[in-house]
């Protein structure tokens, strides 16, 4: 289990704010889930990566949920597609890579919208007291189709397309820089987002974390069907793990 501080929530959720979701992958067996991003973000030196993707793995699952609707977000009586937890990444790929919004994922204060709550296309519910100390929204919105997700965990990681662990404080500081760029606008064409006169919502939402304050951690489409290669390949170790314990 991991507790993290309101800052750092505050910082990864800025951080994947308008990120492209390009995958989700859910492993029963050892209840972990990866989800694949590419976000808005900037290196030390305020250059885009060569390859900019990121996945977060949560771990110690206990509960996944999703509602898939042939239908816009708020359509009462759009049909409701039925499938497995395991098949959310062929769900999610059916989206072709749609940005996320909203300033707010991990944790989110805002009550989920009740509406698609009874409408749900799957659910996994541990059998482990495990799993429930937060949670992750995310959502994809496509032509005439729409997929919510909720996903309950007690901790994650994030790492580089290599495999390479990356700090949170990293991912937050990575993250303020590109839409700290997007709002000065040294960076607005190169992400192609140009908010509007006035807009500070990046000084009013994101309260960067202190270096010494204590963490406790448990190209988008470049290579794309590799790339969930090595995902699972990296899902599969820690089942290796958890079996050698």
């Amino acid at each position: 289990m991991a507790i993290y501080s309101e800052s750092v929530i505050n910082g990864i959720n800025v951080a994947l704010n308008e990120a492209t979701l390009l995958g989700v992958e859910f492993d029963k067996e050892d209840e972990v889930i990866a989800a694949t991003f590419s976000p808005i973000a900037l290196d030390e030196k305020g250059q885009i990566p060569d390859d900019n993707r990121v996945q977060f793995i949560f771990k110690h699952i206990g509960k996944f949920i999703a509602s898939y609707r042939l239908g816009n977000w708020n359509d009462e009586d759009a049909p409701i597609i039925k499938f497995e937890p395991e098949q959310i990444l062929q769900k999610i790929q059916e989206f072709g890579g749609c940005p996320i919004y909203g300033w707010e994922f991990i944790d989110c204060k805002i009550k989920t919208d009740s509406m698609w709550l009874n409408k749900l296309s799957c659910e996994f519910i541990s059998e482990h007291t495990h799993g429930m100390q937060h949670t992750i929204e995310l959502f994809q919105d496509g032509h005439n189709k729409h997929i919510n997700i909720k996903i309950w965990f007690d901790e994650f990681e994030i790492f580089t397309p290599t495999g390479e662990k990356i700090e949170l404080q990293t991912f937050i500081d990575n993250g303020k820089r590109g839409w700290d760029g997007v709002y000065n606008g040294t960076a607005s064409d190169t992400f192609a987002i140009y908010p509007m006169k006035g807009d500070d919502k990046i000084n009013n939402t994101l309260t960067t974390t202190n270096k010494s304050e204590s963490i406790t951690e448990g190209n988008k489409k470049k290579s794309f069907p590799n790339f969930f290669k090595k995902m699972w390949k990296r899902l599969m170790s820690y089942k290796k793990e958890a079996n050698q314990k």
